[in-house]
């Protein structure tokens, strides 16, 4: 199940416990409604009920829970596909890819993506997904008996915990001197060859329980990182609730107080971190751990747990160093969130929030949230066809097959050439000619007297070129008048199609005398 960590005092700042009642407390009724919401949401009990439990649960514990590692998107999703490969093979019903899987996972709470190192996307199984793991592997693998291993080890605990947290001077010096006595004692026992070597079936409970314990804090690390984004988000929250100028909080982070480093889960981070680091106990851990495997009783253990126990510390390591990356960057976020004054904006999107849910709590007196408001909000819809209707492409369809011939360069021809231009562009002074021509034998023409006596070698192109070189008689040299009525001009297609268009009907009575002589460029 999800642990959700106690909001302890963080600096200064008294930060009151997380309301949560224990479901396996109190009445009935209150266990039975906290359970309830419990199973409702917790993405631990989703995977548990999940009809795919098998599959999900190999999946995920197979790549990223052996032990729990980081790993970028696109060699999960490698591993993902190999792995659902095997099951189909096995006949396991998988009908997704593992991108939909993937993005289920993720959207299911038991995958949590993040940006790595280079700007790459990474996963990593969330504290809820790491439980129900641990359930599942516990049920398969159940302590059937009370081992004196893990006696020893919660009598030793308890021990060291009395001596550490007793106050008294008389009682520790008594303490230390009678561990001095044991110890003499034992050296002497040594020194005569009358000690005790533990036998085969006591250290293998014992290295077993061992790799139990040591199995469990890769996992914590995730939710010492799932920690440490609540915290951040809570102490956002704080600032952004806090009223007046200042806060408890906001003052902290004003003068450079790291509230994520003190909290409860940083300093507990801390110390750990610091002892994993350090170089007398790393070299101690890796030494203990070669001496172990290398005796005779310890080749029974099964080839994970030897692995596992020979890149401990590495792994320990790793996910330290990833951790102390996220509570730097969640640190330096925080001081960046009140320094840059970007809370205030969010103190002001709060306080719109807050007065738009007292608008509309005062509406909902006098008006029903299910009244009709006469507006028709138009939503977006997307076209579905089925994939019958598809036409897949074939890159061979546009590939050339035919051998390329080199064509040699022939002579210009200056009249295929003007032939090529008048195509492409309007050819005024073909119109130019035209007008001029029709002004000769009329003192006072339109543009459908134009196209009477010449035709359209271009199409509408003649007809829009006519009511270019008119509209500029209107503006400059030549009588051309527009009036107020219409006039049809027709024009004919490519395809003999007869086409016409309503245009204004410009009078002309003079045109450019150059417009006469007017010939091409060429």
């Amino acid at each position: 199940m999800t642990q959700v960590p106690d909001r302890r005092p963080v600096g200064n700042q008294s930060v009151p416990p997380a309301k949560e009642c224990d479901p396996m407390t109190g009445s009935v009724a209150a266990a039975t409604q906290g359970l309830r919401r419990l199973v409702a949401d917790s993405p631990a009990m989703s995977l548990l009920r999940a009809d795919l439990l098998p599959v999900t649960a190999a999946v995920l514990g197979t790549i990223l829970d052996n032990p729990p590692v980081t790993m970028d998107v696109a060699e999960f999703l490698e591993r993902a596909d190999d792995a659902l490969d095997q099951l189909r093979d096995m006949g396991v019903d998988a009908p997704q890819t593992a991108q939909a899987y993937l993005t289920g996972w993720i959207g299911q709470g038991l995958l949590v993506r993040q940006s790595g190192q280079a700007r790459l996307e990474t996963v990593r199984l969330s504290s809820s997904a790491l439980d129900a793991l641990d359930f599942l592997r516990r049920l398969e693998n159940p302590q059937s008996t009370v081992t004196s291993s893990r006696l020893a080890t919660v009598t030793t605990l308890l021990e060291r915990l009395a001596r550490a947290a007793n106050p008294s001077r008389e009682d520790r010096i008594a303490d230390l001197k009678a561990q001095r006595d044991a110890i003499d004692a034992e050296i002497a026992r040594a020194e005569d060859g009358r000690f005790t070597v533990l036998d085969d079936d006591t250290a293998r409970e014992r290295l077993a329980e061992i790799v139990r314990l040591a199995g469990q804090i890769p996992a914590d690390f995730t939710k010492v990182s799932a920690d440490l984004e609540l915290l951040n988000h809570d102490l956002r929250q704080q600032i952004i609730s806090s009223t007046g100028t200042r806060g408890d909080v906001l003052d902290e982070v004003f003068a450079g107080v790291d509230l994520i480093e003190r909290s409860d889960a940083g300093r507990t981070f801390t110390a750990f971190h610091d002892l994993l680091n350090h170089a007398e106990a790393s070299a101690a851990l890796d030494e203990s751990v070669d001496e172990i495997l290398d005796r005779p009783w310890a080749r029974d253990l099964p080839v994970r747990d030897r692995e596992f126990l020979r890149r401990l510390l590495g792994v320990l390591q790793d996910d330290a160093e990833e951790i102390r990356r996220v509570m730097t960057g969640l640190s330096r976020s925080l001081h960046r969130f009140v320094e840059t004054h970007e809370y205030r904006e969010y103190r002001r999107l709060a306080a719109m929030v807050a007065t738009a849910r007292a608008h509309l709590t005062s509406l909902t007196a006098t008006h029903r949230p299910t009244a009709s408001t006469g507006y028709h909000l138009p939503a977006t819809s997307l076209a579905i066809s089925t994939i019958a209707a598809w036409k897949l492409n074939n890159p061979d369809d546009s590939r050339t097959v035919a051998p390329v011939t080199e064509v040699p360069p022939g002579e210009l021809d200056l009249a295929a050439l003007r032939e090529q231009v008048r195509a492409s562009e309007i050819d005024f002074d073909e119109l130019r000619r035209a007008m001029a021509a029709t002004a000769r034998q009329l003192s006072v023409f339109s543009l459908a007297d134009v196209l009477e006596r010449f035709p359209c070698h271009q199409g509408l192109a003649s007809v829009v070129g006519l009511l270019v070189l008119a509209e500029g008689l209107c503006r400059g040299p030549g009588g051309c008048t527009r009036s107020r009525q219409t006039e049809a001009l027709s024009w004919q297609t490519s395809s003999e199609t007869v086409r016409a268009m309503t245009v204004p009907r410009y009078i002309i009575s003079m045109v450019p005398p150059e417009w006469s002589s007017h010939v091409p460029a060429f």
